[in-house]
């Protein structure tokens, strides 16, 4: 499917099949925070004006007795008032082509920096942050951080300044699934351990930290409020073990080799 909006930045793209589904920078990160420089410099100008201006008039009535009195607040005003300016710019000018193009075999990612491509089968893991958030029970928003690594070790971070990326994040698991599936559960069946961050897993049981738990001790394995829990046959509530979501790479592989390789529903 060709996508009308793909900037041509992306035309030098090749290999990876046919283009999907453009994800562009969120207008706020670029425009928003370009008026919010300029707001800023201008009441930095206007601060420092004023500040001047009425250490002019102190020292016609006074002398310049009341000069570091009348010109020091004002000073640092400005001061502040120019440094949040220039981050503002900053983050303007670091998500301005900043962009996501999703293609049957891999995607690009173009930013400040260029165009770099993630096929598929170069990836290697990916991490969910998902995060909600809530002010005095009531809540005010969810934030998402994904954090993919290909072969050659490269990281790259999709957080909320992508628009859709969610959509994006769905995509991309769609796409590295297949191949990082296949490799784990090689792996598994020849006996060896694999890793999923703070979790490990092999023939034997499952590692969760520090704690090892043979298949026959574990009741279920859950996810809830973003925490991976162990639960034991005969436990207590502390017999058990935990590991934080968000710490764990390649969340829907593990996921499948406990329910079709173990037997295990993470549920």
């Amino acid at each position: 499917m060709n996508n009308p909006q793909i900037p041509a930045r992306f035309l030098p793209v090749i290999g990876l099949g046919g283009r999907g589904e453009y994800y562009p920078v969120k207008q706020g990160y670029r425009w928003a925070s370009l008026v919010v420089c300029l707001l800023l410099i201008t009441g930095a100008a206007v601060v420092m004006f004023m500040g001047l201006f009425n250490a002019y008039t102190a020292f016609e009535q006074h002398g310049a007795a009341l000069l570091d009195d009348t010109l020091t607040i004002p000073l640092v005003i400005t001061v502040v008032l120019i440094i949040f300016g220039m981050l503002a710019a900053w983050i303007a000018y670091v998500h301005w082509d900043k962009g996501v193009v999703a293609y049957e075999r891999g995607f690009a990612y173009n930013d400040r920096k260029g165009l770099l491509i993630w096929p598929w089968d170069q990836v290697v893991s990916m991490t969910s942050a998902i995060t909600r958030h809530y002010t005095n029970g009531i809540y005010t928003g969810t934030t998402h951080t994904y954090t993919i690594i290909n072969r050659q070790n490269h990281r790259l971070v999709l957080s909320d300044s992508i628009k859709k990326v969610e959509g994006l994040a769905k995509t991309i698991e769609e796409g590295i699934f297949p191949q990082l599936y296949e490799r784990a559960a090689d792996q598994y069946n020849l006996g060896q351990s694999l890793s999923f961050g703070p979790v490990t897993i092999n023939k034997a049981g499952i590692t969760v930290g520090k704690k090892n738990f043979s298949w026959a001790e574990v009741k279920q394995i859950t996810i809830r409020q973003g925490i991976l829990k162990i639960s034991k046959i005969d436990g207590n509530w502390f017999s058990g073990a935990s590991a934080m979501v968000s710490a764990i790479p390649n969340l829907r592989v593990l996921s499948a080799i406990l329910q079709q390789v173990v037997g295990l529903k993470l549920g």
